[in-house]
């Protein structure tokens, strides 16, 4: 490991270039100098040549791999509530309050639910929904969360399977 080799002159040159402009640019070329770099420790003569194939590789590799999480993020937080609006990208909204007629169409709702299912089915969907754990859940009704959470599946499996599946589906109209 001398600074006479070749392959240690050219990740020297690869520290002394400018960033890229770009945050995910500068991000996947420090992913990947960081990989050569451990690379270089591990083999101290590698050729000029494979270690700049292998860097820009890298590069490459790391900046999709941040376009694709940055993709999914944007999927996940899309503002899915907005009424009549657009998106506005991954800016997570918070919901509007509920006003008169989200009361009424709540209400609906569950009652048709309760069309279909029994009480205790009821209860097991509303508690998950308001975001109790699973663990909580079965410690109270005496079962593991194995067996709830495939109770929970068997009930939303129910829930879409039955005759209101297509009004729940599209809506109340």
């Amino acid at each position: 490991m001398t600074t006479n080799d070749p392959a240690w002159q050219f990740f020297a040159a690869l520290q002394s270039e400018a960033d890229p402009h770009s945050v995910d640019r500068s991000s996947a070329r420090d992913e990947a100098l960081d990989a050569v770099l451990d690379e270089l420790v591990t083999d101290p003569a590698p050729n000029k040549d494979i270690l700049r194939t292998r860097f820009y590789s890298l590069c490459r590799n790391r900046l999709s791999k941040h376009s694709h999480r940055r993709a999914l993020e944007r999927g996940r937080f899309r503002a899915s509530h907005r009424r009549g609006g657009t998106d506005v990208g991954s800016v997570l909204l918070i919901p509007p309050a509920r006003n008169v007629f989200d009361q009424i169409a709540y209400g609906q709702l569950t009652n048709l639910i309760r069309t279909v299912l029994l009480e205790e089915e009821f209860i097991l969907l509303l508690e998950i929904a308001e975001g109790h754990s699973y663990a909580d859940m079965a410690s109270d009704r005496n079962t593991t969360v194995t067996s709830l959470k495939s109770k929970a599946f068997r009930v939303r499996a129910k829930v879409r399977n039955s005759r209101i599946a297509a009004t729940l589906r599209y809506g109340l109209t």
